[in-house]
């Protein structure tokens, strides 16, 4: 299944979920345009709980090999990772990111086009041979719970408290 071509857009797509740069950047956009300000924020909450449930609880406790090692691969088209492969964060951001645009943003072309990037993102793991098909689909199953789970948060008093006495230290 691979070409030239495919392998190049590939390398690029998941390139889009490296450190959650592209991710980072479009939060601080929507941070920067009055009516995203909330979706920001919300997609905050969700990266958060993203970085603690997979990249530090999941990753680490469940330790699964990835694909390259398992079969000891040589041919990556990208370098070789130092983290596990369960379950796969790119896919974990990408789906809570694009579920919370989904439930806040009116938005239907950036909810589409942001949705087309997650899934592409997903499958990039697959066909770069990083993720088993269970990581990818656990990734995208977890990212949405969480991008679920964040404006439940945000709706909280308890969070509410918290980002009041946040922005009053700020303020002084």
């Amino acid at each position: 299944m691979r070409t030239d071509t495919l392998d190049d857009i590939m390398v690029t797509i998941t390139a889009l979920g490296n450190g959650a740069i592209f991710w980072i950047s479009l939060i601080f956009v929507f941070f920067s345009i009055k009516s995203y300000r909330k979706i920001a924020e919300v997609i905050s909450i969700s990266f958060i709980l993203n970085l603690l449930i997979v990249n530090i609880l999941l990753k680490v406790s469940v330790g699964r090999v990835r694909p390259y090692e398992a079969f000891e691969f040589t041919d990556l088209l990208i370098r070789h990772l130092s983290d596990n492969s369960f379950p796969s964060g790119h896919t974990s951001y990408a789906f809570s990111f694009v579920t919370v645009l989904f439930m806040l943003s009116k938005s239907k072309i950036i909810n589409w086009y942001m949705a087309i990037i997650a899934i592409l993102i997903a499958f990039s793991r697959l066909y770069l041979y990083v993720h088993f098909p269970t990581d990818v689909l656990a990734g995208a199953i977890i990212g949405i719970l969480l991008g679920i789970l964040a404006p439940k948060i945000y709706n909280t008093n308890a969070y509410r408290e918290v980002r009041r006495k946040l922005i009053y230290k700020m303020d002084k």
